[in-house]
């Protein structure tokens, strides 16, 4: 089997777990005629009895208060595959929704399509807002009119052992440029275009880290992330994810670890403020696992293309979440409590962090929602329906 035939037999299998999210959404947002705070109740109404059992609060990642309705940006950089991908799912929502559970407000970049990014064409297809700021133009005229690449002269993430790491100085000075004063400027124009809060913020190739900056004038409630790799593979010693870091990058590192399954993940991320977090990447709450696609060891296979097929598989159903409103069934502990994890021996790693709760069953770490697609649907169904 070639490359695109391996391609085309994802792709079947991808459509056929999104409808499975289309097909349950469809039972409540249509037939039953659901809003999100009925949803919302049922879930709270569940987790009153988990909290007295686990002694902590649960909050919904994503709250839903009965006046306002439930909103969500798409953030991204580049090809825009994915965020045009989740914007096509609000299109399909609006077919056979009541009401749509979740409203798609805009479409948030850091290019301009002069410099790669497709966020204007995906705007224009699906008539939502653009909320644009092209960082290589900002950086010429505000920092560096002689800089050739702006972006790689900003960079302030790089391997604590890495050689060619900058000194702090310069790596603080790189951060605020990003993080305080570019992104300030992108959230003055976000302020102007969008007048209602802002619930979910989707990063989806978004290639610099969000940070409170942008929401200044806005308010936000939850942030997540579509990564290119298992998070479920844990360092023993460290606690830290094995596979964090960008795009094929993550991917080579399973490659070159001869897994034989790989899956993305989506994970909860937090505003990156202080500089003192530039070396907590992807350490968020694990959300979901996706299903990921098989490799044999040593294949000719390049990570890139891994990647390509992870994309189709994992991320493209992470990105149904949102339009489908089953996000609002995800809820989140206060307290941390041991959660299972694992290394490359195959061995548990307990790592204490904030439970993820999906319905009324608890899904963190090894066992979050999706690892077993069909149980979980399952579940959820005899929780809101049955």
């Amino acid at each position: 089997m070639d490359f695109q035939e391996f391609v085309d037999e994802i792709q079947k299998e991808s459509n056929n777990r999104i409808q499975k999210l289309h097909g349950f959404a469809n039972q409540l947002w249509k037939n039953r005629k659901w809003l999100p705070i009925d949803c919302q109740n049922k879930c709270l109404e569940a987790w009153d009895d988990l909290q007295i059992d686990l002694e902590c609060k649960i909050s919904p990642l994503v709250p839903v208060k009965e006046e306002n309705l439930v909103t969500n940006l798409i953030f991204g950089s580049g090809s825009f595959t994915t965020g045009e991908f989740q914007a096509k799912q609000y299109n399909r929502v609006k077919q056979y929704a009541f009401k749509p559970p979740v409203i798609l407000q805009g479409i948030v970049s850091n290019k301009s399509n002069t410099h790669g990014s497709n966020a204007f064409n995906v705007c224009k297809k699906y008539k939502v807002p653009l909320i644009e700021l092209d960082f290589i133009d900002w950086f010429r005229e505000n920092i560096d009119k002689g800089e050739t690449n702006p972006i790689r002269a900003s960079r302030y993430w790089f391997n604590k052992n890495d050689p060619t790491r900058p000194d702090t100085k310069e790596i603080a000075k790189r951060f605020k440029i990003r993080q305080n004063q570019f992104h300030k400027e992108l959230g003055e124009i976000l302020s102007k275009k969008i007048s209602n809060p802002t619930s979910i913020a989707s990063a989806r190739g978004y290639n610099f880290q969000i940070s409170s900056n942008i929401f200044r004038k806005t308010s936000l409630l939850h942030v997540n992330d579509t990564h290119p790799a298992d998070l479920t593979f844990i360092n023993p010693e460290t606690k830290q994810k094995l596979y964090a870091g960008w795009q094929s990058g993550a991917v080579q590192m399973m490659v070159n670890d001869l897994h034989e399954n790989f899956r993305s993940s989506l994970i909860e991320i937090e505003f990156m403020d202080t500089i003192d977090q530039i070396d907590e990447l992807d350490e968020g709450v694990l959300l979901s696992l996706g299903k990921g696609v098989s490799i044999e060891p040593h294949s000719s296979i390049t990570a890139k293309e891994i990647q390509t097929a992870m994309k189709i598989m994992d991320d493209n159903f992470f990105c149904t979440l949102e339009p489908t409103g089953l996000i609002l069934l995800w809820g989140i502990t206060d307290k941390k409590f041991p959660v299972v994890y694992h290394g490359l021996d195959g061995n548990e790693i307990t790592v204490n962090q904030k439970l993820v709760i999906v319905g009324d069953k608890i899904r963190s770490g090894v066992n979050a929602w999706a690892e077993n697609l069909e149980k979980d649907m399952k579940e959820i169904e005899n929780f809101l329906i049955s």
